[in-house]
């Protein structure tokens, strides 16, 4: 069992907010809203997080849908960023994702890749640079060392579900594109055999809540991050917040 516990600094998206780029769905109030407002408060301690600070984002849009509450452990030392970070676009992300990944490319690589016209391209790489995300060696765009450029740790989403089962899952496996680690959540006591089986086969997490505790039923599985350039947005979001405050 896992009981309440604040031991971190707590930030909170709701809704959208054009100035650091973040679209979010309002949603509606009812039995699965609540069951979020109830589990926000074990975060910290239901993912034994001891470090570093936790955002918690409210159905931000991501292409896989909007997820009912990601939280996000981060490092706030990592947000020292040179006024440029702020210009960054999605394609940005995506493009450094990618070099990430490949742990460097030219020109004709990136071009190869990822199917972006070069002038598109050249925009990319002078917003990087300018962002002090790479540099340049021997022919290739090279980027920076993650723990420079990444703060996050961990990337949590929660599909909140009273009963849908197969919903949830269909959505925590999707929100596995950005995520760390994806659970369902729901108040119930004894979930169905076959949503175990669900849980062990696709690596989403169960999480129950109910009688004022969380119980982890079964855990997800952990997956590194940065998972996508999804992964990036939510690091993008913070830094944004906290250049802003």
């Amino acid at each position: 069992m896992v009981k309440k516990e604040l031991m971190m600094n707590i930030i909170e998206f709701r809704g959208s907010n054009p100035g650091i780029g973040l679209a979010a769905r309002n949603g509606a109030a009812g039995p699965e809203a609540e069951l979020v407002e109830d589990f926000k408060e074990f975060v910290p301690a239901c993912f034994r997080w001891q470090k570093g600070d936790v955002a918690l984002f409210h159905e931000p849009q991501m292409d896989s849908g909007f997820p009912d509450l990601v939280a996000v452990q981060y490092m706030p030392r990592a947000f020292r960023w040179p006024a440029t970070r702020l210009e960054l676009k999605p394609v940005d992300l995506k493009v450094m994702h990618h070099l990430v990944g490949v742990k460097g490319a030219d020109v004709r690589m990136l071009i190869g890749a990822l199917g972006v016209d070069p002038r598109t391209l050249l925009g990319t790489l002078e917003r990087l640079l300018d962002a002090n995300m790479i540099t340049r060696s021997g022919g290739k765009w090279m980027p920076k060392p993650l723990k420079w450029v990444f703060g996050l740790r961990s990337i949590v989403a929660v599909e909140a579900k009273m009963k849908n089962w197969r919903n949830a899952f269909r959505q925590a496996q999707l929100d596995q594109w950005f995520a760390s680690q994806s659970y369902v959540l729901s108040p119930i006591e004894s979930p169905s055999g076959t949503a175990l089986d669900r849980s062990r086969r696709t690596g989403v997490g169960i999480l129950l809540l109910n009688g004022g505790r969380v119980r982890r039923l079964e855990s997800a599985r952990k997956g590194h991050i940065p998972a996508s350039y999804g992964s990036w947005l939510f690091n993008e979001w913070i830094g944004r917040r906290l250049q802003s405050s």
